[in-house]
Parts: C-alpha cells; sequence; structure tokens
C-alpha cells in the first residue's frame, strides 16, 4: 500500500478497529499540523456505517456522470471503425495508407493536448472543462459527417483529438479527489466500464443507423457521425449542470462536516503523515513527474497498451466483415466483446483493491488478452473456424480493457500529491496515445484476413510491455520499499522535519509505493 500502517484512514475504509492508539501516536506527531489533527478527529467519526454511507453518496453523485459522459466521448472517436465500413473511404477517395493517417492523425493532437487539459482543469474545475470538452468533440463530430474530402477530414480529425484529449485524464484525476487508494481502482474501472459500453453501443447504433445508408443519396457513414454528434451535443450543454466538482468545491448533496473530512482525506491520503503537497499544481510538481522512473516505467507499459489495444478496436468491424458478415451485421457482433470486456473490467477493478496486489491484476488480464490474440492469429484465415476467431477477440477485448485503468490508477498510486499525480497521469496518457499512433498503423488492408504485421507487432508489445514490464517493476517496488524499511520512524523524524517529509511526496522514506 502506498499508505502505511500508521495511517488511520486506509484500514478504516474497510473495517472497523480500534484507532485510539493509532491515533495517541500520530498527534504527537502531528502537534505542529492543526489540519492533521482534525483529519484524525474526524476520522473517528467517520468509520463503519457512516463512511459506507458517505461512500455510497460520493457513488451515486460523482460516478454516474463520469461513466455516461465517457461513454460518449468514447463513442464519438471510437466510430471511425464504423464509418469505414458504411462508405466513408470510398466517399472521400481514399485508399487504405491514406486512411490510416487520418487515424494516424487523430493521436498526434490527442497525445499532446492532455497535459494542458489538465492544467485547465485544475484552474477551471470538471464543469466547465468535462462539459466543454464534450460540447466540442459533439461539434467537431458533426462537422465530420458533413465533410466531403481529405481537405476537410485530416484538419477534423486533428481537432477530435486535440478535444478528446483532455476528457480521460480530467476524469480519471477527479476520481482520485473523491476516492481513497483503497477504493480508487475498483471505481476507476466503473468509470472505465463507459468505454466498454460504448464499444458496444456504438456498433449496435451503428448497426441502427446504418439502416438508413443510402438514403436521400447518402452513405450511412454520414448519419452515423451526425446523428450521434447532435445528441452528443444536447447531453454536453446538460453536463454542465449535472457533473461534480472536487470536494473542496462542491456543494449542496454534502454537507460541511463531509466536506471537510473528504477534503482532508484527499489531502493526508498519500504522504502518511503530513500529506504529499499542496492542492496546486506548479513548476516543482511538474518537474517531480517528469523526472519519476514510476511515471515513465509505468507510461512505457501504457505506452504497449495503445500499441496493440487501438490496433484491435479500429480492426473488430473488419475482422468480422472478413468472416463473412455483412457490413450491419459485423455492427452487430462487435458488441458483445465489449459486454464480456465489461465484466472483465469490473472483476479487475474489484481484485485490485481488495488483495492490493496491482501487478497481478495488470499481468492476468494481458495474458488473457495474449491467448486472445494467439486465437485470433492461428483461426483468424481459416472460415470453418469462426467461432473459435470469435472467442479470441472476446478473450482479447476483455483483457484489453482492463490494462487501460489498471495502469493509470497504478500511476496515480505511485505519485504522491494532487499537482504531481495530474501531471503523472497526463503523461502516461501522452504516451498510451503515442502508442495509438502506432497501433493505427499496424492493421494493413493489404494483409486482410491475416492481418501478421498487425497480430506480430500487437503481441510483441503485449508480451513486453504488459507482461514482462509489470513484472519487473514487481521486483523494483519492492526492491525501493525494502530500502525505505531499514530506517525507523524515530531516525525519519529526526533527519527530516515535517515540512521536509511534506515536500517530498513519494520520495518520503515514511511513503510506500503500491506493488
Amino acid at each position: 500500500m502506498s499508505t502505511v500502517d500508521r495511517h488511520p484512514t486506509t484500514t478504516a475504509l474497510e473495517d472497523e478497529k480500534d484507532m485510539s492508539t493509532t491515533h495517541e501516536k500520530d498527534i504527537v506527531v502531528a502537534e505542529e499540523n492543526p489540519e492533521y489533527i482534525e483529519f484524525l478527529a474526524l476520522s473517528d467519526l467517520y468509520q463503519g456505517d457512516a463512511l459506507k454511507k458517505l461512500t455510497k453518496k460520493i457513488d451515486w453523485h460523482v460516478l454516474p456522470q463520469l461513466v455516461f459522459i465517457y461513454l460518449l466521448s468514447y463513442i464519438d472517436r471510437g466510430n471511425v471503425g464504423n464509418a469505414k465500413l458504411f462508405g466513408a473511404m470510398q466517399d472521400m477517395k481514399m485508399d487504405s495508407k491514406m486512411w490510416n493517417l487520418g487515424l494516424s492523425l487523430f493521436f498526434i493532437t490527442y497525445a499532446f493536448g492532455g497535459p494542458p487539459c489538465s492544467i485547465l482543469l485544475k484552474k477551471l474545475g470538471p464543469k466547465i472543462v468535462l462539459s466543454g470538452v464534450l460540447l466540442a468533440v459533439s461539434l467537431v463530430l458533426v462537422c465530420s459527417g458533413c465533410s466531403g474530402s481529405i481537405a476537410s477530414w485530416f484538419p477534423l480529425r486533428l481537432l477530435l483529438g486535440l478535444f478528446e484529449a483532455g476528457m480521460y485524464p480530467g476524469c480519471a484525476w477527479v476520481l482520485t479527489t473523491w476516492y481513497t487508494p483503497d477504493q480508487i481502482h475498483s471505481r476507476h474501472t466503473i468509470f472505465y466500464c463507459g468505454a466498454c459500453l460504448a464499444g458496444a453501443f456504438s456498433g449496435l447504433l451503428a448497426y441502427g443507423i446504418g439502416q438508413l445508408d443510402y438514403t436521400w443519396g447518402y452513405r450511412g457513414w454520414r448519419f452515423i457521425y451526425i446523428i450521434e454528434g447532435v445528441f452528443s451535443t444536447c447531453v454536453a450543454v446538460g453536463a454542465y449542470f449535472v457533473l461534480q466538482e472536487t470536494p473542496a468545491k462542491q456543494g449542496g448533496w454534502l454537507v460541511d462536516q463531509e466536506r471537510r473530512f473528504l477534503v482532508l482525506r484527499n489531502k493526508f491520503a498519500y504522504g502518511k503523515d503530513k500529506g504529499g503537497s499542496a492542492d496546486t499544481l506548479n513548476k516543482k510538481d511538474v518537474l517531480a513527474a517528469l523526472t519519476s522512473i514510476h511515471v515513465w516505467i509505468l507510461s512505457f507499459g501504457y505506452f504497449c497498451v495503445g500499441c496493440w489495444v487501438y490496433g484491435l478496436s479500429f480492426t473488430i468491424p473488419t475482422i468480422m466483415n472478413n468472416m463473412g458478415f455483412t457490413a450491419a451485421d459485423s455492427q452487430a457482433l462487435s458488441a458483445p466483446p465489449y459486454v464480456f470486456a465489461t465484466f472483465c473490467v469490473v472483476a479487475s477493478g474489484w481484485f485490485s483493491d481488495k488483495y492490493k496486489m496491482r501487478a497481478l491484476a495488470t499481468v492476468l488480464p494481458a495474458v488473457m488478452g495474449f491467448v486472445g490474440l494467439l486465437i485470433c492469429v492461428l483461426s483468424v484465415t481459416h472460415k470453418h473456424l469462426v467461432a473459435l476467431t470469435y472467442v479470441g477477440v472476446c478473450l482479447a477485448q476483455g483483457g484489453s480493457v482492463c490494462l487501460s485503468p489498471a495502469f493509470s490508477v497504478w500511476t496515480s498510486l505511485n505519485a504522491a500529491g494532487s499537482g504531481k499525480r495530474a501531471v503523472a497521469i497526463s503523461v502516461a496518457v501522452v504516451w498510451v496515445q503515442l502508442g495509438g499512433l502506432v497501433g493505427s498503423n499496424i492493421y494493413l488492408a493489404n494483409e486482410s484476413p491475416a492481418y501478421h504485421t498487425g497480430f506480430g507487432v500487437s503481441l510483441a508489445f503485449l508480451g513486453l510491455g504488459n507482461i514482462v514490464t509489470p513484472i519487473l517493476y514487481w521486483f523494483l517496488i519492492g526492491h525501493i520499499n525494502s530500502k525505505k524499511d531499514k530506517m525507523s520512524e524515530e531516525e525519519i523524524y529526526e533527519k527530516y522535519t515535517a515540512e521536509e517529509l511534506q515536500e517530498m511526496g513519494d520520495l518520503s522514506p515514511l511513503y510506500r509505493y503500491e506493488r
């Protein structure tokens, strides 16, 4: 765990224990910090049923809105694969190379638009930024449905990536302000169910809207973009009024005492006794995130996720089509793998939070994805093995969706301090999108249906980045934590002041990295 045994709230999340001895020790240490003493007092009030009631209240007020807007956002950006099947390439007179270039342009702006959006999120708040992101994405989608040439399509893909960039890291950061380390992975996976459901709904919506193909002389892809874009625009306007702010700014359904407890809990959740750092974003936080070995190791794993996951998700409808199904039926058949993936991602988050085994919660889904891809490689060219190929697609999809929240949460847990954490998540998201830049160009049309390059590169990145890297990182964290264990608390407080420990964040000898 990233908090050590002396932390009063982490164990209180699930178990009702007598905290009096712990509090007496903490109060002695925290005599110079009135906020920490206040936090300990509030922690006594919010235990057991009181804490469960507050957590349920947060779940109902925070999660549904984030799930829904991320679902729409993911549908809006992911329907390019559906558009391909309903004539977008032909209408704009593109070959497969030009089409892949259009896919790649999205990831260029998506990759580097995340950090600026995170800064805006800290300054303006979730209501303005997240609803504004969804509105901008929706308008670009409508314009895409009206475009008719490469000259307009490519700039719109760049704009879509730029506006989409703030959605995922923004939602992920908001969750870290509401939940503790012991709760964050399970809640993050519930939020990420929006992506899984989007994959299912996108296929079903495309199946339904695709029935309008050639209506009024227009191909189905235009109706997909315009109808989905108009609906998302309406939702974006309403989202401003229902999205929640961070605990410090949230009113209405939180009483003052609850708000104060959540603010202090978030402040002291990562730094053990005096907090990670102030709830601000400054140059020091940015530098700390950019020089953290943990951020870069996990970013590499996240990059590998993007390399194989995005390529697969873009290609699933085409794989279905190559198996002999019509374009419309291919859309419908692309939905069940995402439904299966929804159950996988929820189970993964529950396992990770319950047993605190972050590496295993990453490696197991990766192994399932690896097996799924192998099945596809061996069966995709054999028409009589359609059912087996479909099983492989389901396993690959089920494993893939678990990895994004796993790496994102692991990154946030091993970066102490609100500012550093926000930057760390953004950096990781930059790399997963750069991976998407690779993934969108490895499934080559002239290799269909075998896709030797696509499946081969995917298996390589999956094995190296999502199986081998987490295992090696697990050993590294164990080594780092064991070195910190060599110093007793008495030695630590003799060597460092409370302020120094606070400024050190996760580098503090009191901090333990999650593994």
